[in-house]
This record gives structure tokens, C-alpha cells and sequence, in this order.
């Protein structure tokens, strides 16, 4: 038995190291690594946004699409690029699951290259890459500070290496911002947009918190992804110990998994997979609690849980007071028995676990991805301000 899990280690192992030495052999073929020459346009009219294989359901994936789609509205033409060259139809499909609204056109890099483009817009590290060799103004949207994504390795070094190639960087939130300037030598410009969410799509639930004193099962639901930045185990662990712990207490913890792959196989609760909206405001609503771990840059889901009413519980060493209030949620740390004291101590208060979800709401009153994307237009219109102002 040992022996087959070693061979199943290291066949994983092998794989992951052709993955790496792929990535990294194809941007070593077009990449010198010397600083773009950041030039404003006179006029900013035609963006290209680049970007991998579109995916469904993907949060990150969906937030460039909504930024796309603003500018679209705002007059601007707007272009989706894959640099995997994807397949177009299915780009503008995976692009209506997230976002039926979508607008722009969608492209395959070797035909984008052809093109003229007042200004291009890299969406992610490896994206950088590509969107140099690419016409117009460099701009980095940056949703996270990507190299905590990798141990240290290759990809690590190669995406910390993108904040410092003179792309004027545009940070979704100041979390980002404040990493690479800690991190990295920014030669570029950067400034921050506020992390937004689309207030429209969700609607609050008024619940009876009263009757948590009283409940005796406690549904939780949980997100979480295969990926190290969402500590998918140090997550169950805590959850399987602060369940036994609670059971002694003759409470049951529900625990609802989702984000994860659905043939993910788990050490506690269910695993409903990758979820749609629909999908998931129904967990939502017969959910007592939301769980998340932003241990990098925060994500869409605490706003999506906050949005319809439910109590958050955060972990105090990620990002979130970087984006609320600390009485805005529950925190915990990675001691199983912080949980299990924040929920009794909720149950027996269920009037401060409505304050609390009070205070989350405000927070987020004066949110949109409208009000967002126009802060990235006067940015836009910053640069072009600042070419005429060089002129002059």
C-alpha cells in the first residue's frame, strides 16, 4: 500500500512539474523581462482584456466580465482575449453562464495580435506575459496578490516578477495594493478600486434570530476550493473537532461544503460542488451561518452571505477587517475551540448576532460594480488627462 501511494504521489508530482516547466517555457520564448514603456494614448476608446480559458462559475472570472461590461455600456469597445485560444463559441458561452448581460466580443490571441488597442488590460499573472506583447497601455487588474497562490518556485518568482514590469496596476481593493508595495519594486503607477458586489442580485431575508437560542442542529455553510489559499484542510479539521466538541453539548453542526469540485472527496460534511446562483441562495437561506476563509484578498462570497442576511464567521488572520469592521463577523483563528466558544456564546445572544449582521450590511450600502467600474473610467480618464497635460 505504501508503496502504491508513493507511485501515486510521485506521478502527481511529475505531472505537476511538466505543468510548471510548460508555463514557464512558453513565456521564456517571448519574454525578456525588461519594464514596458508605458505611453497614454490620446484617446482611449478600444480595451482588450486579457484572459485565460473562461470558466464557469468562476468569481474572478465573472468580476472581469462585469468590469468589461460596464465599460461596454460607458462606450467603450471592449475585447475578451484568450491567451489559451480558447474555443469562441464556447468563450461567449462560459461568458453568458456567469453573466447573461456580458457585452463585448469575444477573441483568440493569435488573431488579437494583429489588432490595434488603445489600452490592455492583464487580468492575471501569466496573463501579464502575453498582454506585452500586445499594443496599447498596459493596465494590471489586479483581483489578488497571486504569488501566494504557489509554494516557492518558479511560478512564484514569475508572478511577483509582474508587479514590477512598469504595468500601471489597478488593484481590486487596497489588500492587493499594500502586499506589492510591501513585496515588490513597483516601477509603474498603481491605485486602488473599491471591491464591489452587484447589490441587485441579492435580496435580504429577514430571519428570526431569536430562534438560534433554540436550535439544536446548526447549518453551516462553508466555502472552500481545492486550493491552498482557501485552507481546505486546515478548514475540516477545525470543523470535525469543534463538531465532536459541540456534540457533548448536544448540538449538531450541519456542515455544508461548497466551491469545491464535486467528486472532492471530504473528511466531514457534504459536498454540493461548484454552485450556481440560484443554487446558492437556496443554501443561503436554509444556512444558520456562512463560513470563509480569505486568507489572501477577499472574495464575492462574504458580500453574497452578508447581502441576504446571513452571519459570517472569518478567520481574524486573512483580509477581511482589511474590507469590514471587526464586528462585521465572527472571527476565529485556527484553534478549534475559538469556534466552538464564538458559536455557543451566538446562540445564547441572537440579538447581537442580528447587530452584527446589521453593521455587515452598511458596510457594503454604498457598494456596485456600476459605482467600481466608474472609478477604473476615471482612472482611464486620468491617463488620457495626463498625456494632454505632457503635450501642453
Amino acid at each position: 500500500m505504501h508503496r502504491l501511494i508513493q507511485l501515486a504521489q510521485d506521478f502527481y508530482q511529475s505531472a505537476l512539474d511538466k505543468h510548471e516547466a510548460r508555463i514557464i517555457n512558453n513565456i521564456l520564448k517571448m519574454e525578456s523581462f525588461d519594464p514596458v514603456v508605458n505611453i497614454a494614448p490620446d484617446t482611449i476608446r478600444n480595451i482588450a482584456i486579457v484572459v485565460p480559458t473562461l470558466k464557469r462559475y468562476a468569481g474572478g472570472h465573472t468580476s472581469i466580465l462585469r468590469l468589461g461590461t460596464n465599460l461596454a455600456d460607458k462606450g467603450y469597445k471592449v475585447t475578451y482575449i484568450s491567451f489559451h485560444n480558447q474555443n469562441l463559441d464556447q468563450m461567449s458561452s462560459v461568458a453568458h453562464c456567469n453573466l447573461p448581460c456580458v457585452k463585448g466580443s469575444f477573441a483568440q490571441y493569435k488573431e488579437a495580435k494583429k489588432n490595434k488597442y488603445d489600452v490592455c488590460v492583464a487580468t492575471s499573472w501569466e496573463s501579464v506575459y502575453w498582454s506585452k506583447q500586445l499594443s496599447g497601455y498596459k493596465i494590471y487588474f489586479v483581483q489578488d496578490y497571486e504569488p501566494y497562490f504557489f509554494k516557492m518556485s518558479e511560478r512564484y518568482l514569475l508572478a511577483q516578477k509582474t508587479y514590477e514590469l512598469g504595468f500601471h496596476i489597478v488593484s481590486l481593493g487596497k489588500w492587493n495594493m499594500r502586499q506589492i508595495q510591501k513585496q515588490c519594486n513597483v516601477i509603474g503607477n498603481i491605485d486602488a478600486i473599491d471591491f464591489p458586489y452587484e447589490p441587485s442580485e441579492y435580496k435580504n431575508k429577514p430571519r428570526d434570530f431569536s430562534a438560534y437560542m433554540h436550535k439544536k442542529t446548526i447549518a453551516i455553510a462553508v466555502y472552500s476550493k481545492e486550493e491552498g489559499k482557501r485552507i481546505p484542510n486546515l478548514l475540516q479539521g477545525i470543523l470535525q473537532k469543534a463538531s465532536e466538541e459541540l456534540a457533548k453539548d448536544e448540538i449538531n453542526l450541519r456542515i455544508n461544503f461548497f466551491g469545491f469540485k464535486k467528486n472532492h472527496k471530504l473528511t466531514i460534511g457534504e459536498n454540493y460542488g461548484k454552485l450556481g446562483k440560484e443554487e446558492l441562495a437556496k443554501l443561503y437561506e436554509k444556512s444558520d451561518f456562512g463560513m470563509v476563509a480569505s486568507m489572501t484578498n477577499i472574495s464575492l462570497v462574504p458580500y453574497e452571505m452578508i447581502a441576504v442576511g446571513l452571519p459570517v464567521i472569518e478567520f481574524r488572520e486573512g483580509s477581511f477587517t482589511d474590507f469590514f469592521p471587526e464586528d462585521a463577523a465572527i472571527l476565529i483563528d485556527f484553534n478549534y475551540m475559538t469556534l466552538v466558544n464564538a458559536i455557543k456564546k451566538a446562540v445564547r445572544n441572537p440579538d447581537k448576532i442580528e447587530e452584527m449582521t446589521k453593521k455587515a450590511r452598511v458596510a457594503i450600502t454604498s457598494l456596485s460594480w456600476e459605482k467600481t467600474s466608474d472609478e477604473f473610467i476615471e482612472i482611464l480618464c486620468d491617463i488620457e488627462r495626463s498625456k494632454k497635460k505632457c503635450r501642453n
